[in-house]
């Protein structure tokens, strides 16, 4: 699928401003490069000063998430010979593997409290009704549960700024659409229901409107729309590719 390479290879996907303890977090980005030959995770202030590469290991780590909090980094990584979900501390310390399975696993979403992380996940099987999943663990990688199982592709988690809902991606009406869910799995519903390829949704931190990428109108742009699924509205309007928008304000 288009969407799934465009995704992988974009580098700004994480954004965060906290508190630790009393002390103030200055605001960072963490995000995915090759420029050293291989996928990495870098971090860098917000004026892109700073750079600094946190993992630097000869395989695969990327698709960055922050912890609510900043003091942590949820990543993806193909270290251990299939893409699984590790930890690490804010500066690259304390690596930790979360998911240890047959499966390939990635885009790890925290929740707002930092005690779950969603993620998406396949069987590493040639059955043919295997396909992408949504799950949810706690933080340390411990009662992993699968919300729901259905035929069609379902990834890219979101949750809602109050924690009860994630909005995600679906093709189980033959095309990709966001869709949103309560954070137990229940109360599916099909927000754009539309011909096109909609995905990689992102909530506004009042929890009022999710943006999303779309190639509805020809190539891929950015929009937002009511969390209901009103109001769609284009944002961009560009000869390029524009995806994977993200709200940088929390």
């Amino acid at each position: 699928m288009k969407k799934t390479s465009v995704s992988i290879t974009s580098l700004a996907i994480a954004f965060f401003l906290s508190a630790c303890g009393a002390q103030r977090v200055e605001p960072r980005f963490a995000f995915s490069s090759d420029r050293d030959g291989e996928w990495e995770i870098y971090v860098m202030a917000a004026d892109g000063s700073g750079q600094t590469n946190l993992t630097n290991n000869p395989s695969t780590d990327w698709l960055p998430a922050c912890s609510p909090d900043g003091t942590r980094i949820a990543f993806t990584s193909a270290r251990h010979g299939n893409l699984e979900i590790y930890v690490m501390s804010a500066d690259g310390s304390g690596v930790t593997r979360l998911t240890n399975d047959l499966a390939a696993n990635e885009r790890p979403a925290w929740s707002p409290d930092g005690s779950r992380i969603a993620f998406m996940s396949i069987p590493l099987t040639s059955t043919p009704d295997a396909n992408w999943e949504i799950y949810v663990m706690n933080a340390d990688g411990s009662s992993v549960n699968r919300l729901k199982d259905n035929q069609g592709w379902d990834g890219e988690p979101s949750w809602s700024p109050d924690g009860t809902r994630i909005a995600f991606t679906s093709a189980r009406d033959g095309n990709p659409d966001i869709w949103v869910m309560n954070a137990d799995g229940s109360g599916r519903s099909n927000l754009t229901n539309d011909p096109s390829s909609d995905a990689s949704s992102s909530w506004s931190p009042d929890g009022t409107r999710i943006a999303f990428s779309s190639d509805r109108d020809g190539d891929w742009e950015i929009y937002v729309m009511a969390a209901d699924g009103s109001s769609v509205t284009r944002l961009t309007d560009a000869p390029g590719d524009d995806v994977d928008p993200t709200w940088c304000a929390r």
